[in-house]
C-alpha cells in the first residue's frame, strides 16, 4: 500500500532538533508523537492536572490542521512521573475529553521526561472518519 503522507509540526523547541512531526497522516492513519505541556513552545503549568490539560490542547490543535478531532482517537498512550501522586488529576483531563469516545488507554510510570518540570507525554493514535 501507498499511503500519501502528510506531517505536521507544533513548532516545538525539539521537532527539528530531533527530526520528527508532531502529527504524522498516512491514508486514513493519523499519528501523534509524544506531546508534553510546553511543546509548543508555551510555558509549562505547575500542576500535573494543567499540563495534561495544555498536552491535550496542544494536540487538538495540531490534529485540526489536519481535519482530524479528538472523536477519531483509537487509541492514547501516557507516560506519567510519579504516577501514584499524578494519575488522578491525569485521569480527571483525560475522562473530560475521553470519557464518551472510550479509546483504548494505557498510563505507565517513567522515571523523568526532558524537563524536570514536565509530569506527563501523551502519544495517540487516530484513524480518519
Amino acid at each position: 500500500m501507498d499511503f500519501h503522507r502528510e506531517k505536521v509540526g507544533s513548532g516545538g523547541p525539539f521537532e527539528d532538533v530531533v527530526g520528527y512531526s508532531r502529527v504524522l497522516c498516512a491514508g486514513p492513519l493519523v499519528f501523534v508523537a509524544g506531546t508534553t505541556a510546553g511543546s509548543d513552545g508555551s510555558p509549562i503549568p505547575e500542576s500535573c492536572e494543567d499540563q495534561t490539560r495544555q498536552t491535550i490542547e496542544i494536540i487538538k490543535t495540531s490534529l485540526n490542521k489536519v481535519n482530524v478531532t479528538l472523536d477519531e482517537i483509537v487509541r492514547v498512550w501516557m507516560f506519567v512521573v510519579n504516577i501514584k501522586r499524578n494519575w488522578e488529576a491525569v485521569s480527571r483531563v483525560m475522562n473530560l475529553h475521553f470519557g464518551s469516545i472510550k479509546p483504548v488507554m494505557t498510563m505507565v510510570e517513567v522515571s523523568g521526561l526532558i524537563d524536570d518540570k514536565m509530569c506527563i507525554e501523551v502519544e495517540m493514535d487516530a484513524v480518519r472518519k
